[in-house]
């Protein structure tokens, strides 16, 4: 039935999304108000003249724009449309639309939003940018609930749609707006779901942070009661970013104390997005204790993989919410490592740190330029001799320049790698998967690397991901991380050590290569 009415569509260039939604619209408040009249002249719906002129002189022209075409094409529209369930037309027609790109949130969300409710006796609900939850509403089915749900949107023709399908619903309210500005809204809720667009810079000096995820939590937060929650989806960088974010977050806890923050299983939001996302539940009333966990994918459930909790005023001092060092199972290294009394040191505070330039596959060519890659590291070191090149004049790629000593560092890929780079011939440049830090006091790049590959520093850039199953490490973020600050001769001794005791590694492996190679051409002689 869907699929005909999608046909009859297109055949008539009714093609985008809103297209697709109005007509399905048009046809099912037609129905309604046919229904509602409960009108004897059967011609009605079976005369394509009649049918149309009626729909006309009810103002459904006024209320969904011209409609674009003749008389045929409405009765075959509505002879198609009438009885297909309209909130799953949505549904599908949002999730075949590859132009606005809308995201349909994974009904699990909706699911546990669900539950907290129950549990916490909220009755009067809010779920912003509704249309994002458009499956989750038509799996919980909540609004059969004895519940009072308001549905906002800022798609005029959203809107309409969910005012048509609800419209027998009396504890259901559809309200127009955004959620990236205030909301004159003259009532508070129990409870907030949301999951704001990402990425979003706004220009609004009435909130303390200029990101679209922050931005539309402070809108939001007015509009909770006393004891409600408020449960966002956020990408990874809102947890811990500095500056204007890290002010806000704590500006956000002061307000509407954390109550708990779940990490999402990898690819929830695909194809809309595949960094790391987090569902953080904030609370009008003091938090007895802050739950933190991983949630993760079982039969198309989300469940809880591991959960902790600790107290309010330890969160209360972080300034982060990376939620994976305190999850971490190999807590006691971790713990060792922040609690020392050894002082630690910023990266931005002892160096600089900058991406590579992106460097095209048909940009590679013979050239004066070498380009260090992911492909040129290898067990710590860098491979010189592969490294591809570029034809460009020097001062155009200047910046770009890895100095000798300088530590390299992957920031994309799938795993990462360290090395400290070494003498070269001729200019070498980082690609955009390589992060360069040159160090220029207190830390030397080879203890650097000896720290950032251990355990502790493996589990400090982990929790800097921004990706999921690919590493995406933002040269901002990696600045904020945390080097234990140690004198210069202990690091020189430490790095001394390390190196005579890699040499010795690798010369013990080469004799035991060549060794078994022997062995084996022995061997082999003895078969015939």
């Amino acid at each position: 039935m869907i699929e005909s009415f999608w046909n009859i569509c297109l055949l008539h260039d009714i093609s985008t999304r809103d297209q697709l939604l109005r007509e399905a619209i048009r046809v099912k408040r037609t129905q309604q108000l046919l229904d509602q009249q409960q009108l004897e002249d059967a011609s009605l719906t079976t005369e394509p003249e009649k049918l149309f002129q009626w729909m006309k002189e009810r103002a459904l022209e006024r209320e969904l724009g011209h409609f674009p075409g003749d008389r045929d094409l409405f009765y075959k529209l509505y002879q198609t449309g009438k009885d297909m369930d309209l909130l799953e037309y949505a549904l599908l027609t949002i999730q075949q639309d590859r132009v606005t790109g809308g995201i349909i949130v994974h009904p699990g969300i909706v699911e546990r939003f669900i539950d907290r409710c129950e549990r916490r006796n909220g009755k009067n609900l809010l779920i912003a940018e509704a249309e994002k939850y458009i499956k989750g509403l038509v799996e919980t089915k909540c609004y059969h609930r004895s519940w009072t749900i308001t549905l906002l949107t800022e798609n005029y023709i959203i809107g309409r749609l969910f005012k048509t399908y609800f419209e027998s619903c009396s504890n259901i309210h559809v309200v127009q707006g955004s959620i990236y500005q205030p909301l004159p809204l003259d009532r508070q809720f129990d409870a907030i779901l949301a999951m704001p667009n990402f990425g979003m810079k706004m220009n609004d000096e009435n909130v303390a942070v200029r990101e679209s995820e922050g931005a539309a939590a402070s809108y939001l937060l007015p509009l909770l009661q006393d004891g409600g929650i408020m449960s966002v989806t956020f990408p990874a960088r809102m947890l811990f970013q500095s500056g204007a974010i890290a002010s806000w977050r704590k500006q956000m806890n002061e307000l509407a104390p954390v109550q708990s923050i779940y990490s999402l299983p990898d690819g929830l939001f695909r194809p809309y997005t595949s960094v790391k996302t987090y569902q953080v539940d904030f609370g009008k009333a003091p938090a007895e204790e802050v739950i933190l966990g991983r949630l993760h994918m079982e039969k198309s459930k989300l469940v809880v993989d591991r959960e902790i909790s600790i107290h309010p005023d330890p969160f209360r001092q972080l300034d982060h919410w990376r939620i994976e060092l305190l999850l971490d199972e190999d807590q006691d290294t971790l713990r060792s490592f922040q609690q020392a009394a050894t002082p630690k040191v910023k990266l931005r505070d002892v160096a600089d740190i900058f991406r590579g330039k992106s460097v095209l596959k048909q940009d590679l060519r013979p050239g004066n330029i070498k380009v260090l890659n992911i492909s040129n590291l290898d067990d710590g070191e860098v491979l010189l001799d592969q490294l591809e090149t570029i034809d460009e004049e020097e001062r155009k790629v200047k910046r770009y320049e890895i100095l000798p000593g300088d530590l390299v560092m992957t920031c994309r890929g799938t795993v990462n790698k360290l090395a400290v780079f070494p003498e070269a011939q001729g200019m070498v440049i980082a690609s955009a998967n390589i992060l360069v830090i040159r160090f220029k006091s207190a830390i030397k790049s080879h203890f650097a690397k000896m720290f950032l590959e251990s355990p502790v520093g493996t589990a400090l850039i982990q929790s800097f991901q921004r990706g999921t199953t690919v590493m995406n490490l933002n040269p901002a973020d990696v600045a904020e991380m945390e080097l234990p600050l140690v004198p210069e001769n202990k690091q020189q001794e430490l790095i001394q050590r390390y190196t005579q005791e890699k040499e010795r590694y690798k010369e013990v492996v080469r004799e035991a290569a060549n060794r078994w190679e022997r062995v084996k051409n022995q061997l082999y002689e003895q078969l015939y």
